[in-house]
């Protein structure tokens, strides 16, 4: 009997080779649903280099069969037409899901979709609250139904969720989350997901961290400020991205690049 490899979760995003000397380029796509612009330039690229595509289980989408010679200017109207390349997306983004709920889903109770973008921001600054790294993974899946908290599923998505809290108010999600993260930052094992985490302490022992929190010490709090100069740098560049409902490290990826579009348009 031939044992099969320890599952590994991949998304596929970004390009890489075919395998026949073509290459893929896989895009995200927020919850699935492209339009505006970025849907213009997907019908244009495909059409124009006429290009089979793949949609993923992660509601992604795949250009394939990609000659060596097309990438740079693909990349570049890519990159014009909004479709980040892997680097500028937040990686929170790159595994959170949320159903179509209001307006769309006739069985939906509250928002989803619509909320998500939110959610993400308000955990995005949770993460830089607690010191925790920007490339942490995360999955962050979001139902048209109350809201439920549970212990989400390890990284390579091998595990279901379990259940930890029931109709948490929207207003309480940092109030949940930030002693979570606060102590899976200083009490995880080497490389520990935060399912994992969760399920190692225990629904219990969950509880009691959210119930006795009352806040990060001083000496723990800290302005994460690697991507900023400085701390009014910091709250300018998180004060628009609120106003964009988008996260300030988002906002400022979205930035540099259009700026390195511009550059490789000759503008």
């Amino acid at each position: 009997m031939i044992e099969l490899p320890e599952w590994d979760f991949k998304s596929y995003l970004g390009w890489h080779e075919q395998g026949d000397g073509s290459l893929f380029c896989g895009l995200h796509v927020d919850n699935g649903r492209v339009k505006g612009a970025k849907k213009t330039t997907l019908r244009e690229i495909i059409e124009k280099y006429d290009l089979n595509v793949r949609i993923t289980p992660n509601q992604n989408i795949i250009l394939c069969d990609i000659r060596q010679a097309w990438k740079r200017p693909i990349t570049t109207v890519l990159a014009q037409g909004g479709l980040l390349q892997l680097r500028y997306v937040d990686p929170l983004n790159l595994t959170a899901m949320a159903c179509p709920a209001f307006p769309l889903c006739p069985l939906a109770i509250t928002e989803a979709e619509r909320g998500i973008p939110n959610i993400l921001r308000r955990v995005r600054a949770l993460f830089e609250k607690v010191g925790l790294k920007y490339n942490e993974s995360l999955v962050l899946v979001m139902a048209q139904t109350v809201i439920r908290f549970g212990s989400v599923e390890n990284p390579n998505q091998t595990s279901l969720a379990k259940q930890f809290k029931d109709k948490v108010k929207l207003q309480d999600l940092e109030k949940v989350l930030e002693p979570l993260f606060y102590y899976w930052k200083r009490r995880r094992l080497s490389k520990e997901s935060f399912g994992d985490f969760t399920i190692r302490l225990g629904t219990e022992k969950l509880h009691e961290m959210v119930d006795k929190w009352e806040g990060i010490p001083l000496t723990a709090s800290r302005y994460n400020l690697k991507l900023f100069s400085d701390k009014e740098t910091y709250e300018a560049m998180d004060a628009l991205a609120r106003h964009e409902d988008k996260s300030s490290h988002q906002l400022a990826m979205e930035a540099i690049g259009n700026y390195v579009a511009s550059q490789q348009n000759g503008k």
